[in-house]
């Protein structure tokens, strides 16, 4: 199966001068976590619910204000209409993003595909769950598009920490781990009955 199978068509784009409050009221009419930014020609970047809330909401600053290219993303890592699922799921995979870009031949944007799109395509439930979790660490620095400090060296992430990578929005639902079930002792001293 090919990209093009599973990729959504027709996106909406916003001009890297709308402003967030713009984006969000698009992302929003369109129940959508993410929005591309720039023309089908020449794509600025991405502005993802993620990059709101942590590059304008916790900071205080106006929606109404700030221009999307303040608070986008500007690193893209992109897809091929013909590639295949599990080429566009390495790209993932390798750049921790959760939603790439699709571009024909001649470089044009011709639509998206989500890590969602992806695993619905899987019908091992266990295997959808590894996916997920090799997509869901390391969490972005909430002001650039570098790797967040994990204490893990960049080989254990898969990335370069000088290089940028594009930040993705909100984690996906990942399966939580299976709980060892904790001791039934009661650490309280017990009373005489």
């Amino acid at each position: 199966m090919k990209v093009a199978d599973v990729m959504t068509r027709g996106l909406d784009l916003m001009s890297p001068d709308d402003t967030v409050q713009q984006a969000a009221v698009k992302m929003a009419e369109a129940d959508i976590g993410a929005i591309l930014v720039g023309t089908a020609e020449a794509l600025a970047g991405i502005l993802t619910d993620r990059d709101i809330i942590l590059r304008l909401v916790i900071d205080g600053l106006s929606s109404a204000e700030v221009r999307v290219r303040d608070i986008m993303s500007s690193t893209l890592f992109t897809c091929r209409e013909n590639d295949s699922l599990e080429q566009a799921f390495a790209q993932m995979s390798d750049h921790q993003v959760r939603r790439l870009p699709v571009l024909d031949e001649a470089d044009r944007l011709v639509g998206i595909v989500t890590l969602s799109d992806l695993c619905r395509q899987e019908p091992d439930a266990q295997r959808t769950s590894e996916l997920l979790r090799a997509i869901a660490e390391p969490h972005r620095d909430r002001r650039s598009d570098k790797p967040a400090e994990t204490g893990k060296p960049e080989e254990a992430t898969g990335l370069d920490a000088s290089a940028p990578a594009a930040v993705s929005g909100p984690p996906d639902p990942v399966a939580p781990e299976p709980e060892t079930p904790a001791a039934t002792s009661d650490p309280r001293p017990s009373k005489a009955r």
